[in-house]
This record gives structure tokens, C-alpha cells and sequence, in this order.
């Protein structure tokens, strides 16, 4: 298999150049996070962890040992506060895309979610993100990413716009393609990938590559750009893709990325980028290309929907000004208003309550981690880890709901009833958790 997989490197790689990327895909892996800026500061996550380091080039990015500091197991990420990342990956959307905060974005394979939310940090919560993924389980642990990170300006999907792009021409000013891919980069992360390839599969994924390109191209507004990217190092899956696709569109323009020693360029597509992990030491690896379309388009202008239903809570939870709408019993609340008539939705924005016969709401665990803590009751770290386990805890307030928090983080509702905070953290995240 080393010597199908070598044979599917660029020639323009010498025999050294090749030699040292398999030496560094059986290295450690490098482990990284995006903060969440509006939970924690750069200032007080690194008083408190002084053993991360700077991604050097993408702003509130962190690489980290994770023998040192197991975040996926931390408090930080419970709430939102920290998204694991790979380092190299969020190189894509943090770095190089760079949406503007009034964009509307597509992300057409974006489970488990990482762009889509790297995007939606960068965008200030602004704009749209349409997090979209063919696969419905895959697009389920998307939205509850989404949901734990409080993101309010993701609509989050499952389509294969094969069937739906007509709906869809020149809609978006910036779309994501994290294309399906052989996964070489995820060698030394994922055994499994290792097992799973095969020069049949780099071919297969070319074809697949090619037609989602088409089909993004096709849902880009005049102006706008594509951020095509893949986590395998196999040319024809990357410089091979991006070519046939320019080939099928030569007015399309491939934008010339900055310049970098950690950046390796290919001389048949110069203007792309590879990050092998021999040369960047900061993440598993990625390709990367940005495709403009000619032209121009205006900017989409905000619209929201007013709703007057339940207006008394619009206002509790300070949302006014959002478009606040109602899809099936449930109450949602987006940056601005999306038509999601052609879209198999999972998460329209914020989920903010469910509605109950005689009007009776019950808030979702997504609304809380949107707010920021001034909306909460702060608790004791003792009563913070009784939470998180899903037990009750003593409270002397009103009989309500509230939004509990701990350390200036929201973790969720309890309804008080008789001095009793009754628990409403989601059963499928309880457990005991440990501070570090």
C-alpha cells in the first residue's frame, strides 16, 4: 500500500521531499482549538492553560498536548467555549476564505461541523451559514456541534443538492467544499483511514470531487468564492480536481494564495496550497484552493421575521431585532431570515423553546448557550458538577425557569419549583466531570 499511495504524490515532490511527509505521517498527532471569544478571552484561556501555544497564523487558534490538557473531556468544551479543531483544516475557512460577517455561506459537506463553525466564529455571529451534509446521521451530530458551541446564525441541513441546487443558483456569496476525500492526511489520526484506502478510492473521489465542485459553482453568486479543500495529499484528487473542474470553466479563476515556507505549492495549479505535515507542523495536513467567480452581486439584504407570537420572551431574552420564526411547535431565532423551502432542516438558527398545549413553553438547552451570562444564576462549583451529572440542587428563587452558569459560562435551565432547581440539562450529555 506505502508504494500505490507514494505513486499517488505529486512528481513535483523530489524523493527527499517525499521521504520526510511519510516519516512525519507516522509521527504524533497535533491536536489544536478555535476559542469561542465570546465565552472565554485569548487572556484568561491562556492564564489558565500556559502550556498551549499560538496557532501562528489563524487569530484565537491554540495547539495543545493533549496528554497535558484533555479538552474534549474539559468544562471549556461542555459550554462552548473551545471547538477542536485540526489545525491545518481550519487553515481554510480562518485564514484563507475569510467570510465577511454579512456573507451568506454554504458548507456542502460540512459534518462534523468544524468550518461551518469556524465561519460562524469569524462572522461575529453575523450573516448565514448553511451547514449542510448528505448524510443525516452525520448532519445530526453536526447540529448538536452546533447547539453546544451556541451559534446563532447556522441553519443547519441534510440534502443532496443534486436534486435541490436549481433552488439554489447564485445564492451564496462564499461556499465551503470540504470534499470527500481518500483521507490521507488522517494516517496517523485514524487507523481506520489508513485501512480504508486505496488507489481506487483516490479515483472515485476524484469523480465525486468533481461533480460537487460543479454543483457549488453553479450556487455561487457572481463575485464569489469557493473554498475547495481536502484532507488527502493524492494530486489527483487535489490539483487534478481543481484543473478539470477550470478546464470545464475557464472563466473561473484560481486566487493566488499567500506565500509561506510551511506552504508547499505544486507547479501545475501554483497558485493553491498543500499543508503536509512535514513542512506544517501545526495540524494533520490539507489542501487548499480558492475559486472565484467572475463578476459581481450585490450584498444580500437582511431580512427578518418579526413574529408576534410570544413577543414577552423575544423581549426576556433581549432577541428582538432577529428573525424570530415558528417551524412546527418550535421556536427558532436567526442573525437573518433564510428560505428554507427546498431544505431538509435540522437547526434553523437558535432553537429556542418547544410549544406545549396552553401555551406552556419549554426553553432548549441551545438558547442558553447562546446567551451570554448575564442572562444566568451563577452556581457553586459543587451545584455546577451535581448539574452536569443531571441531579437537582437546592435554589431559593421563584418558582421558573433560569438559566444556571458557572465561571461566567451558561450550562443550562432548571426549573425551580418549592426551592428545588429541578434539572433540565439534556439526558444524553450527563456525566461527571472533573476541573483542570
Amino acid at each position: 500500500m506505502k508504494e500505490e499511495f507514494v505513486s499517488t504524490l505529486p512528481e513535483s515532490l523530489s524523493g527527499e521531499e517525499k521521504a520526510r511527509l511519510l516519516e512525519a505521517m507516522e509521527g504524533k498527532p497535533t491536536h489544536a482549538l478555535l476559542l469561542n471569544t465570546s465565552k472565554i478571552t485569548d487572556e484568561e484561556f491562556k492564564r489558565r492553560y500556559p502550556g498551549v501555544r499560538k496557532h501562528p497564523f489563524v487569530e484565537h487558534a491554540y495547539l495543545y498536548d493533549k496528554d497535558q490538557y484533555p479538552f474534549g473531556r474539559s468544562i471549556y468544551y461542555e459550554n462552548g467555549a473551545i471547538s477542536i479543531e485540526d489545525g491545518a483544516a481550519m487553515m481554510a475557512v480562518n485564514y484563507f476564505l475569510k467570510p465577511e460577517e454579512e456573507d451568506v455561506v454554504l458548507d456542502m459537506c460540512a459534518a462534523p461541523g468544524g468550518k461551518s463553525i469556524g465561519a460562524s466564529l469569524y462572522m461575529h455571529d453575523k450573516g448565514s451559514v448553511v451547514a449542510n451534509d448528505i448524510s443525516y446521521p452525520r448532519a445530526k451530530a453536526m447540529s448538536q456541534n452546533v447547539e453546544r458551541m451556541g451559534r446563532g446564525n447556522i441553519v443547519c441541513a441534510s440534502n443532496d443538492f443534486v436534486f435541490s441546487f436549481v433552488y439554489f443558483l447564485e445564492t451564496f456569496d462564499k461556499i465551503i467544499v470540504d470534499a470527500p476525500c481518500s483521507g490521507s492526511a488522517m494516517f496517523r489520526k485514524d487507523e481506520k483511514s489508513l485501512g480504508d484506502w486505496k488507489p481506487e478510492k483516490v479515483k472515485s473521489c476524484h469523480r465525486r470531487q468533481l461533480e460537487i465542485l460543479n454543483l457549488a459553482y453553479s450556487m455561487l453568486k457572481k463575485g464569489g468564492t469557493i473554498s475547495y479543500s481536502t484532507c488527502s495529499f493524492s494530486e489527483e484528487e487535489n490539483e487534478g480536481t481543481v484543473l478539470a473542474f477550470l478546464s470545464m470553466h475557464p472563466e473561473a479563476e484560481a486566487v493566488d494564495l499567500p506565500q509561506s515556507a510551511y506552504f508547499y505549492r505544486n507547479p501545475r495549479l501554483p497558485q493553491a496550497v498543500t499543508l503536509y505535515p512535514s513542512l506544517f507542523p501545526f495540524g494533520e495536513g490539507q489542501f487548499i484552493c480558492l475559486i472565484k467567480k467572475p463578476g459581481s452581486s450585490p450584498k444580500t439584504q437582511r431580512k427578518v421575521v418579526d413574529s408576534s407570537e410570544y413577543a414577552d420572551l423575544i423581549e426576556q431574552y433581549g432577541l428582538k431585532g432577529r428573525s424570530n420564526e415558528k417551524m412546527r411547535d418550535k421556536f427558532y431565532s436567526l442573525y437573518q431570515h433564510f428560505d428554507t423551502t427546498h431544505l431538509n432542516i435540522l437547526r434553523y438558527g437558535v432553537k429556542l423553546f418547544e410549544i406545549r398545549p396552553n401555551r406552556i413553553f419549554i426553553p432548549d438547552h441551545h438558547l442558553c448557550h447562546f446567551l451570554d451570562d448575564s442572562y444566568s444564576i451563577p452556581i457553586s462549583e459543587e451545584h455546577m458538577k451535581a448539574y452536569i451529572r443531571g441531579e437537582t440542587f437546592p435554589m431559593d428563587l421563584a418558582d421558573g425557569f433560569y438559566i444556571v452558569s458557572y465561571d461566567r459560562m451558561n450550562l443550562g435551565f432548571v426549573k425551580v419549583t418549592g426551592t428545588v432547581a429541578k434539572n433540565h440539562y439534556p439526558k444524553g450529555l450527563r456525566k461527571n466531570i472533573e476541573l483542570f
